[in-house]
């Protein structure tokens, strides 16, 4: 079904298929399994004032959902026990969030995060190359990072993995790149893509940028 979404999407990139794959995309809200009310591919929502400015949807009529169904909807899920299945949650929701809506959605939060990576991966960090130079698995994986921890958690509590990065190590980054509270699956897939940068790289293109880095920094 997913899959078949995707298709249709217009932009489809890479980033917004590896993320709709690990995150999901329910149409629904629900809570995560820390109580946080969550729509989407993962979106939480802080408050429900943020709730009612989405485009959601009568379940049944398929009309614009008015403010008050939208309140009524966030408070009852609020009352709602934490840590079951997204499903679970769906028998106690009359609104929905459009696919089309999710993508639009989707794509905005992966624009901010990649401008907050350009921000954190740059020269003037420390960092070899800027976030934009770096090998596109390398971006990709980084941006499921960010997106999975938060930009202002990976860039305060992944010191190794950090420091793996200035030195554009891609096998020790992907020895550091492990989070406890994502399935297996999806940190396998984040250490895979380092170790993809890392099979084609080599030792004197990481020496040539390191020299060429010292020489712009002099």
């Amino acid at each position: 079904m997913l899959k078949r979404l995707l298709s249709k999407h217009r932009t489809s990139s890479p980033a917004v298929r590896h993320i709709c794959h690990f995150e999901g995309v329910i149409d629904h809200l629900y809570l995560d399994t820390r109580g946080n009310p969550t729509i989407g591919v993962g979106f939480h929502v802080t408050c429900q004032d943020a709730f009612t400015r989405l485009s959601l949807r009568d379940k049944r009529t398929n009309k614009p959902a008015s403010r008050t169904q939208k309140q009524q909807e966030y408070n009852t899920l609020k009352r709602l026990p934490a840590g079951k299945t997204a499903r679970w949650y769906a028998q106690h929701c009359t609104l929905h969030l459009p696919h089309s809506e999710s993508m639009r959605l989707l794509e905005q939060q992966i624009a901010a995060f990649e401008h907050e990576l350009a921000r954190l991966i740059s020269p003037k960090n420390g960092y070899i190359r800027a976030y934009q130079q770096l090998p596109d698995s390398v971006q990709l994986a980084l941006l499921d990072l960010a997106y999975n921890l938060g930009t202002p958690n990976l860039s305060s509590r992944w010191p190794k993995l950090l420091a793996a990065l200035k030195r554009e190590d891609w096998r020790q980054a992907a020895d550091e790149c492990a989070r406890k509270h994502v399935s297996k699956a999806r940190n396998q897939a984040t250490r895979q893509l380092f170790i993809q940068a890392a099979s084609s790289d080599n030792l004197i293109a990481r020496l040539f940028r390191r020299l060429w880095s010292k020489l712009c920094r002099s």
